[in-house]
């Protein structure tokens, strides 16, 4: 309440009678299991099949497995939950210490690494990424190149002159940010020479930048087949001639002279071209010194000249930050193909590929350390994996360690129904038991759901569990083309069927979707696998379950799966509403309103039919007002269904 001093009305609005319990979910499944794509260890919410098939692979054949002896588990499971009803569900992929990435390392034309290529996440699925590296058909864009020492050039050659091309400068002193103007020293391609009105052949681009490696000069016949060759890059078969600047001097056989300042060529007096032929010249074009304001950037190195006092400096701490596009000839296309996915890189070297595609949905990109800034050859079509690069494998030998640790990332998650896809008690057990006491002990109650061991009856029978919060199922499922799977996956489909029901309804005589089953138990198999707490699938018109069962036992309190969701979800939703009363005042009216809130929580319960009925008391003496304490008595009735009928016929 605000000090009252200065005159005027006060009002202080108290919330407690505006509060209500949460929503409380009772449908989210967790599943966990191997796969051949999809990240390891990562817990992620599924929109459906699709996305599960998109994300971690379909499944491999379970009679003949990827890797010869373990079947993946995972997307072959969320099929079944999916196809009972689940809709909320949270997948966890795992993987032995046996998975590993696809790569591929992209050489240079020495046969040296100039990156690698490793597959995003582990397994097989990236064994068919499809690698081609050919000659670039646009341009390589180099955004936010960044230099901190040096300023002498840019980093790639040759740079495309364009409008699009930025050049800033931070002053470390300053602040200052310094956009500059960019001038070039370009290159004229095959430019086709015309001649003047004098009758001399005269370059169009003017004046002539003296750069041995790159100005040619040929002369060509009617076919375009080279007659005579000067300067570099001469074709083959073609002996050059050379190319003189100085004007004074007069050219001899095979020389060609270029006045730098007019364009003008004078050739030796028997070398003219002859009518028909053509002249094609390729060459620097030169310009003045960069103005204030102005950086000039030779595109055929990527020099950079600043005017004066003008240049960064690295004493300054200046950062200097370019932009630009590198000549598609100096560049290759790097493409990856993955079913309907297709990547395309344009990049002079390793390096730039690297940073292009930090974005990349399929691989991460290692430049070499030592030959990374090498162009990539061209000429390369290949798989991931293939040659002397590391094939991708799937780890579907994952083991409790593993799936423990894929049950630990689901710990602090409001998950209400938990499967270990695949798995069976036998094997897994145990895992399964550790970690619903532990998410019990931290309030994030759930239910696991796992098939029987072995399968046979006998085998059925045969399990050691005793667990209120574990439904054991049986048997197997046999599938269309008359193969069999195993209880863990009858497991999955009574997950998803649990996920669809409201907490109070039993999953007794509920029609299941599975197209068979491996072992159709008769009616003595049935008693004995009731009295096991074996939840089981029977024939009956179609397929049911027998009974909804925990491992709990017969008689137990939580022997019916309801009781023990019903509770769950009143402990969730007492939970909910009694939270947001902690640290409010511990008197009547907030007690009160405390159990005016569970009362409207408990009440829904009823109207619900998860409750025939409660009884609430919520108090505190005045030690416990001291203490910080609100003493919540409450008794709840949870709704049973009915699992016999029992009909006694009098005849008369």
């Amino acid at each position: 309440m605000a000090e009252m001093v200065i005159p005027g009305t006060y009002i202080e609005v108290r919330s407690e009678g505006l509060i209500s319990a949460g929503g409380v979910s009772t449908g989210v499944v967790g599943v966990i299991g191997t796969a051949s794509a999809g990240p390891v260890g990562v817990p992620v919410v599924l929109s459906g099949m699709s996305e599960a098939n998109d994300l971690f692979g379909a499944p491999d054949r379970f009679a003949v497995p990827t890797d010869g002896a373990n079947p993946l588990t995972l997307t072959r499971a969320l099929g079944l939950v999916y196809g009972n009803g689940g809709s909320t569900i949270v997948a966890v992929r795992v993987a032995s210490p046996r998975a590993t990435a696809a790569r591929f390392a992209i050489k240079d034309a020495a046969n040296n690494t100039v990156a690698t290529l490793v597959a995003n996440s582990p397994g097989t699925w990236a064994n068919n990424i499809q690698v081609s590296v050919d000659a670039a058909k646009a341009p390589a864009r180099i955004t936010a190149e960044r230099q901190t020492t040096g300023f002498a050039s840019l980093m790639y050659k040759r740079v495309l002159p364009s409008p699009q091309n930025r050049l800033q400068v931070v002053r470390g002193d300053t602040r200052r940010v310094d956009s500059f103007v960019i001038d070039y020293k370009s290159v004229t391609t095959a430019e086709t020479v015309a001649k003047n009105g004098g009758g001399s052949f005269q370059l169009g681009s003017l004046p002539v930048a003296t750069v041995p490696a790159i100005n040619s000069v040929r002369v060509l016949d009617a076919s375009g087949n080279p007659v005579r060759a000067y300067g570099a890059n001469p074709p083959a078969g073609v002996v050059a001639g050379t190319l003189i600047y100085n004007i004074a001097v007069t050219p001899a056989i095979n020389e060609l002279r270029i006045n730098a300042a007019t364009g003008v060529l004078t050739f030796e007096a028997t070398q003219l071209p002859a009518a028909g032929q053509t002249v094609v010249a390729t060459y620097g074009v030169d310009h003045a010194a960069p103005a204030a304001g102005h950086v000039l950037v030779t595109s055929w190195n990527g020099q950079l000249d600043f005017a004066a006092g003008e240049a960064p400096r690295v004493l300054a701490a200046d950062v200097m930050t370019a932009s630009y596009g590198v000549e598609a000839a100096d560049c290759v296309q790097v493409t990856l193909n993955w079913g309907p996915r297709k990547e395309i890189y344009t990049v002079p070297d390793g390096n730039a590929l690297a940073a292009l595609a930090a974005g990349s949905g399929l691989v991460s990109v290692a430049p070499d350390a030592t030959f990374g800034n090498a162009k990539p050859a061209t000429g390369v079509a290949a798989y991931f994996g293939t040659g002397s690069n590391l094939g991708g494998a799937d780890g579907a030998d994952a083991g409790e360690t593993e799936y423990a640790a894929g049950l630990a990332s689901l710990s602090n998650r409001i998950i209400n129904i938990v499967l270990l896809a695949g798995q069976d008690a036998g094997a897994m057990g145990t895992v399964l038991v550790d970690h619903l006491k532990a998410t019990q002990d931290t309030d994030f109650e759930r239910l696991g759901v796992i098939g029987a061991p072995g399968t046979t009856v006998a085998d059925f029978l045969g399990h050691h569990l005793a667990e209120d919060r574990v439904v054991m199922c049986a048997p197997g499922i046999r599938q269309t083309d008359g193969s069999t799977l195993p209880p863990a996956y009858t497991a999955a489909a009574v997950a998803g069927m649990i996920s669809a029901l409201s907490v109070q309804t039993s999953l007794t005589n509920k029609a299941i979707n599975l197209p068979g089953l491996a072992h159709s138990a008769n009616r003595g198999e049935q008693t004995q696998l009731v009295q096991r707490s074996v939840l089981t699938i029977v024939t009956k018109e179609g397929l049911r379950v027998l009974k909804g069962v925990t491992t709990e036992g017969v008689g137990a309190p939580y022997s019916a799966i309801p009781t023990r969701r019903i509770v769950d979800y009143a402990k969730y939703g007492v939970r909910s509403a009694a939270n947001p009363y902690l640290g409010r005042l511990n008197n009547s009216r907030v007690r009160t309103a405390l159990k005016a809130t569970l009362d409207a929580f408990l009440t829904g319960m009823v109207q619900d039919e998860a409750l025939t009925g409660y009884a609430l008391d919520v108090t505190a003496t005045r030690a416990q007002e001291i203490a910080g304490q609100v003493s919540v008595v409450m008794t709840i009735q949870p709704t049973f269904s009915i699992d016999f009928i029992r009909v006694v016929m009098t005849l008369q």
